[in-house]
């Protein structure tokens, strides 16, 4: 389980200037690195914020943070540089989890300005978004790559110096039907067949982070997984690379397809058993809110 890091401001709380006056916690009250921790990893979901966009498809970044959170029993309920963050442990490594609330077309400013505050080199900052050209909860992990046309992805490229060297972890959406303008889809709530699929394929892709931890990224893009012990599972193949996406990445499906697929469903049982951890996040919901209010317009922007 994870194990929640007190270096971080404290946790938001409602008032009158809501995201505003949170935003102007000094830097001095937060525990910077003096110098780059090489076990600390940034995992960050991509979304808008606020009720009114949290059970749509282009949320699905949000949805994946927020369930590792709740296994892990990390609190994601402190604003630092315009985003959600909450630190803990995982697999042994040191975890900020992050989640912009900026709107999507700009996330990078906040992903940019946290991995520089904490010294994290592109290479440790794990992106978790939304994918039209993925079937519908298909997952799919990369060592590096473009940005394929997502809002956000540019954002972020362009705030880590231009570099296209970071990890992502890409959760299909797929394509909208018809001449249904792609804004409108990805604004979209799941349905509720979809959403069946998206649970399982959000918690392959919590798999898929915990290999990334334990073995690397090698091993994680070649498809081994790793269950919430850190036990490697049996791949269903001697060689371990069914599903590969056959381009240097490690590929899933909410269908069973790929190697991660029993962690996840393993997984799934256990949170109907009662043995996931609730973590606290109706703070985090709140500036989430007001930043909702404050810019409505920006997200109904965001086509990829």
């Amino acid at each position: 389980m994870g194990q929640a890091l007190s270096l971080l401001p404290p946790p938001l709380r409602p008032g009158r200037r809501g995201v505003a006056a949170a935003a102007k916690v000094s830097k001095a009250a937060i525990d910077r690195p003096g110098e780059e921790d090489p076990d600390l990893w940034m995992i960050c979901g991509l979304g808008n914020p606020g009720p009114r966009y949290e059970d749509n498809r282009h949320n699905v970044g949000f949805m994946a943070v927020d369930a590792l959170a709740r296994q892990e029993g990390i609190a994601v309920d402190r604003l630092q540089e315009t985003a959600a963050v909450g630190r803990g442990r995982l697999c042994g490594k040191k975890i900020l989890l992050v989640k912009p609330m900026t709107f999507m077309n700009v996330s990078g400013e906040a992903v940019g300005k946290l991995a520089r505050f904490y010294r994290i080199p592109a290479e440790r900052v794990l992106v978790v978004y939304d994918d039209l050209d993925l079937a519908t909860a298909a997952v799919r992990l990369r060592a590096k790559g473009g940005h394929g046309g997502h809002n956000g992805m540019k954002s972020i490229a362009a705030h880590l110096q231009g570099t296209k060297d970071f990890p992502r972890l890409r959760i299909g959406i797929g394509r909208p039907p018809g001449s249904m303008p792609v804004h409108a889809w990805v604004l979209q709530d799941f349905s509720k067949a979809e959403r069946e699929e998206i649970d399982i394929a959000v918690q392959e892709a919590i798999d898929i982070i915990r290999s990334v931890l334990t073995l690397g990224m090698d091993k994680a893009v070649s498809g081994v997984r790793v269950d919430r012990n850190g036990a490697v599972i049996k791949p269903p193949h001697a060689n371990g690379k069914k599903g590969s996406g056959g381009d240097g990445s490690a590929t899933g499906s909410g269908k069973g397809q790929g190697g991660n697929a029993p962690a996840a469903k393993k997984q799934k049982r256990a949170v109907a058993a009662g043995e996931e951890v609730a973590a606290t996040v109706e703070p985090t919901q709140q500036a989430a809110a007001a930043a909702a209010a404050q810019q409505p317009a920006m997200a109904a922007a965001e086509a990829r």
